[in-house]
């Protein structure tokens, strides 16, 4: 075989062998949940960005929320401990709001509240990310809020791996006051099933709808427990076989090309939506933990 062709054959079969991508977002900063008795916002911030550096990451985009700066105006400087770090920061609108439970002419005003907040930082790339991952429940509303982000320049930040890890500050640092060492151990141990699940959720969910793995978007929240849990997380997914790339790698794959264009008709918002308008069958997803993590530590 000529050289190049074995060259040519080599590049196929790793390819072939390649296992799937996943890129790595954080949502609500400055500040998300409960913080531990003694741990600051910015304290949670370091611990976040020295954990990506360590792991040999690329860039970690935060989504911006800026009304938790006046509601925790220590927060501020993660903000600029982000962008120093060389991570964007996206629109995350300022207050948070549901665009199901509202205008679409009022969310865009939440929306573009927050663009004085991201220049004054040097937020970059213009990512944009709806809370509560919601575009709303009427089409002609999605329409309406995805011409305005188009007018604005706007890419969206879906995303489609999500492990709910909302509900773990509050827990975790309930465990920390009370020095409960086996609680804590206990909840990075749900914290990475329930992980695992999520990705592997994600995996089947893609393959039914697309034929293979796209390259998948993890949506993590800038909480203390979080942060404590990212090298673990990290190392879970590399166990698994997973590269972790960029968003902007992630999404320049074909399959997002209509959610990241706003100029684009809005495709189905999750895995799940997507599966019941095909009427395929719904993968198992991960577990509902919530019960468990009200009751830890009370």
């Amino acid at each position: 075989m000529k050289p190049a062709l074995i060259a040519a054959a080599l590049l196929l079969s790793g390819s072939a062998m390649a296992g799937p991508k996943l890129a790595i977002t954080f949502d609500d900063l400055p500040a998300h949940g409960v913080l531990p008795a003694g741990i600051t916002r910015v304290e949670v911030a370091k611990a976040a960005i020295a954990a990506i550096k360590a792991a040999g990451l690329p860039p970690v985009p935060g989504m911006v929320n800026g009304s938790l700066i006046a509601a925790e105006p220590a927060s501020e400087p993660v903000l600029k401990l982000w962008r120093d770090a060389g991570f964007p920061l996206g629109n995350h609108t300022f207050s948070h709001p549901n665009l199901a439970s509202m205008t679409a002419e009022a969310f865009e005003a939440d929306a573009a509240r927050n663009e004085p907040i991201l220049a004054a930082h040097g937020g970059d790339g213009h990512w944009f990310r709806y809370p509560f991952l919601s575009e709303g429940e009427i089409p002609a509303k999605r329409a309406e809020f995805r011409t305005w982000l188009a007018g604005h320049g706007y890419r969206i930040a879906p995303a489609n791996v999500i492990v709910g890890d909302w509900n773990y500050p509050e827990p975790y640092a309930r465990c920390l006051a009370k020095h409960d060492t086996a609680a804590v151990a206990h909840l990075e141990e749900m914290y990475l099933t329930v992980a695992g699940q999520a990705v592997d959720y994600a995996r089947a969910a893609s393959k039914a709808l697309n034929g293979r793995d796209v390259p998948y978007v993890l949506l993590l929240h800038i909480g203390a427990f979080q942060v404590h849990m990212l090298p673990q997380l990290i190392g879970l997914y590399r166990h698994k076989g997973i590269e972790l790339v960029s968003l902007d790698e992630a999404e320049a794959d074909p399959y997002y090309k209509a959610f990241t264009d706003p100029s684009l008709p809005a495709p189905p918002q999750d895995f799940a939506t997507a599966l019941k308008l095909k009427n395929l069958p719904d993968p198992r997803g991960p577990a509902d933990q919530t019960g468990e993590l009200a009751q830890v530590c009370q």
